[in-house]
């Protein structure tokens, strides 16, 4: 794959690329960051499942992602297992697309990781020829397998980033090596039955271009929240079958591709980002300071204080970054309610991400002053003797200052 195009900061990165080691991130010290981001407008209902959907089944389950095609269009997932993608010139022209791009072929052998796929990271230097990462489940639920102790649909799952391409601007993709070699981030262990947390590689941000390298941040679930933790992975900007990821002093090579699909090494990883943050969901660079802006859903428990009995801040938070392995403090960006946070009948929001649309790089992985934060609203309404959920898919725009 060639290398990427810089986007229209390249002159003060490279100024800034001056004081770091070459091909690394050891040993350099960042300034400190002081990004604020701020929301500088009302909501705007991209899609409603309701109304826009193709189908029941199309609802959005995962951050959004997008990249601009050879037709000069931005193609854009938020995508659950069925992997649909909104087409258009920006957000004010994008229109869901009813085919699925890909669809996992729903095996029942959990060593295949061939169960079920969602796209979430989408690499691609000429609009053309696209790579992905995708977050693969398997789920024993739905093929009436046994887990231990099973309260939550979840139990039991095990989760794997695998690799997938395109040749047609991202129309249909197929996996990038055969199930089981086609994942470079696998299970830790294999499958069990009478583990309900199983440790797993389980979702990743979009994908940056920084110093020739694609970068990411992959969240590795352990058996304990405690062990669980974001970790930053990088490919060569022109070489998608080689993946290496962050140790805490460098980077080590954690997956390689052969003809017979990848090589894997299970190689640990430090925890990058902010403790006690559960998994970044979105990821980008801001054009007019070089520092990172990682965004994610966050809870600040405030009750536990002094005996306050506040309430906790709970909603989409970020972080900033001048190397990618060191982050500010969590700061709030857009207060709302949560999963845990909701009632019968009430709605909650997941799944951030940050995109400027008319950013010059095709990944959009850059934003300037102005960008927008998207995330998933999941909206119960009461259907017979239950709840059903649809989805929308909102945009707020945002201010991003120094």
């Amino acid at each position: 794959m060639p290398g990427f195009q810089y986007s229209r900061s390249s002159v003060a990165l490279s100024a800034f690329v001056a004081g770091l080691l070459i091909g690394g991130l050891a040993g350099w010290t960042p300034a400190a960051a002081d990004t604020e981001i701020t929301v500088s407008g009302p909501e705007t209902v991209m899609f409603d499942s309701d109304v826009d959907g193709c189908d029941n089944h199309h609802l959005p389950d995962s951050p959004a992602r997008a990249f601009r095609n050879d037709q000069g269009k931005m193609v854009l997932f938020a995508p659950n297992f069925q992997n649909r993608a909104f087409v258009g010139y920006g957000f004010d022209s994008l229109k869901p697309d009813c085919d699925s791009r890909f669809m996992a072929a729903g095996k029942a052998d959990p060593a295949l990781l061939d169960d079920r796929t969602w796209l979430q990271a989408i690499y691609t230097s000429n609009g053309r020829d696209v790579y992905a990462l995708g977050s693969a489940s398997f789920i024993p639920y739905r093929h009436d397998m046994p887990c231990e102790g099973r309260t939550q649909r979840t139990d039991c799952w095990i989760n794997g980033l695998v690799t997938l391409k395109s040749t047609d601007g991202g129309k249909k993709f197929s996996y990038f090596g055969d199930p089981p070699r086609h994942a470079p981030f696998p299970p830790p262990r294999p499958y069990r039955d009478d583990r309900k947390r199983a440790p797993s590689y389980v979702t990743v941000t979009n994908i940056v271009q920084w110093q020739n390298y694609l970068y990411a941040i992959v969240w590795r679930r352990a058996d304990s929240w405690e062990n669980s933790r974001n970790c930053l992975v990088r490919a060569p900007a022109n070489d998608p079958g080689r993946w290496d990821i962050w140790t805490g002093s460098g980077f080590e090579q954690a997956a390689t591709l052969t003809d017979q699909g990848w090589s894997v090494r299970q190689t640990d990883c430090a925890r990058v980002g902010p403790k006690g943050v559960s998994s970044i969901r979105g990821l980008v660079r801001d054009e007019n300071s070089n520092r990172f802006i990682a965004i994610y859903q966050h809870r600040i428990r405030q009750s536990s204080k002094n005996n306050t009995g506040k309430d906790d801040i709970a909603g989409f938070f970020y972080s900033t970054s001048t190397d990618l392995t060191r982050w500010s403090d969590p700061k709030l960006l857009y207060q709302q309610p949560l999963q845990p946070d909701a009632g019968p009948g009430e709605s909650f929001s997941a799944y951030p991400s940050i995109i400027d649309d008319d950013s010059t790089d095709r990944l959009f992985g850059t934003v300037d002053d102005q960008a927008s934060l998207i995330f998933v609203r999941l909206v119960p309404k009461p259907f017979k003797d239950r709840w059903r959920v649809p989805r929308q898919l909102i945009r707020v725009p945002i201010s991003i200052k120094e």
